[in-house]
């Protein structure tokens, strides 16, 4: 009786104890890509639909762009989605396309809230350009842009399986219990 108790508070303490020490999620190299590609994706949608208003000296408007972009790269947007909806289904709780979406919603909020904290004129004459380039690029190029080793700090929801952070960003970025579920958190790569 006494080895059943010990072997049920064992099993209890263990349960209770083991997230503690799980490793947190990373990102493979691909679902670094196609995190970044959704990131691209989400902030030229916000930017069509903010500065569509916009004249752009004879171009299809923001959102005309931002659909064209989606069109051309369609088969690979299907992709990048299924890899992270992947990322989803092997680190979070409850339904990965949830999961996906919600964070989708997120970056879409991100957006839109710097877009009203600059202001809407302001916010648009500075994302024309990032617009303008996104779509001259062929999808070697912009997958080229995209990858894990392309130069500049980007925003991230993980840092990399293969490029570990230092432990003091690590420490400052460790996910909770919300995050894990497909909620909030950015680290940088």
């Amino acid at each position: 009786m006494l080895r059943k108790r010990f072997a049920l508070t064992a099993a209890l303490f263990s349960l209770l104890a083991g997230p503690a020490y799980a490793k947190p999620p990373c990102y493979s190299v691909a679902e670094f890509e196609a995190e970044q590609a959704i990131r691209l994706h989400t902030e030229m949608m916000v930017v069509g639909l903010t500065c569509q208003h916009m004249d752009v000296k004879g171009q299809p408007s923001l959102f005309a762009q931002y659909k064209m972009f989606t069109l051309r790269h369609e088969k690979q947007m299907q992709d990048w989605q299924k890899t992270l909806v992947g990322y989803y289904k092997r680190t979070a709780k409850g339904n990965s396309n949830r999961a996906f979406d919600t964070f989708r919603t997120r970056l879409a909020n991100e957006t839109s809230q710097r877009a009203i904290a600059l202001t809407t004129p302001v916010f648009c004459s500075e994302h024309v350009p990032f617009v303008q380039k996104a779509m001259s690029l062929d999808l070697a190029e912009l997958r080229k842009g995209l990858s894990p080793d392309a130069p500049g700090i980007r925003m991230a929801q993980e840092a990399r399986c293969d490029k570990p952070l230092p432990a003091a960003v690590v420490a400052e970025a460790t996910p909770s219990p919300a995050r894990r579920s497909g909620a909030t958190g950015a680290a940088s790569r």
